[in-house]
């Protein structure tokens, strides 16, 4: 075996990192600020976030159920600064998506958002280290303030 052989074998696994994120769609991939996760099983909520996000500079991707979001999380996470987390979500909900990126990123800062969610469920699910919570309808003045307060708070610790 030459030696530009053994090099490209030794760097194989690089390559093929590379390539399984390939499928991953990152709106506005060259935007100046942090890449968001947004995960809602509602289309219209993560189109809507996609936008607003985009419209201020950040990098977005999206998913639409627990599976997705795990499973890209995998191939980016070390890119992905916050996750927009929708709580209610049939088969996977947000509670087991939590879990799942946490393996992956224990400090990863996850805001939670929830259409209805009783005040007593809110605090127990916020005392288990997600880093903020919003209610829907999902707007603007809701969605920024929480997502520049959350990253910039990860800054200071």
């Amino acid at each position: 075996m030459t030696r530009i052989d053994r090099f490209f074998k030794s760097h194989a696994p690089v390559t093929v990192a590379a390539k399984a994120s390939a499928d991953v769609r990152i709106a506005n991939p060259d935007g100046p600020r942090e890449l968001i996760m947004v995960v809602d099983d509602e289309d219209f909520v993560t189109m809507l976030a996609e936008q607003v996000l985009t419209d201020q500079g950040y990098r977005v991707v999206t998913a639409r159920d627990g599976f997705q979001a795990v499973d890209i999380f995998r191939k980016i996470h070390a890119q992905v600064e916050l996750v927009i987390l929708d709580f209610v979500m049939p088969v996977m909900d947000g509670a087991a998506v939590f879990k799942e990126l946490r393996k992956t990123s224990p400090r990863l800062p996850v805001v939670i958002t929830s259409g209805f969610t009783p005040k007593d469920k809110l605090e127990a699910i916020l005392a288990d280290g997600f880093s903020g919570f919003f209610p829907k309808p999902l707007t603007r003045n809701k969605l920024l303030p929480i997502v520049r307060s959350t990253l910039d708070g990860m800054r200071t610790r």
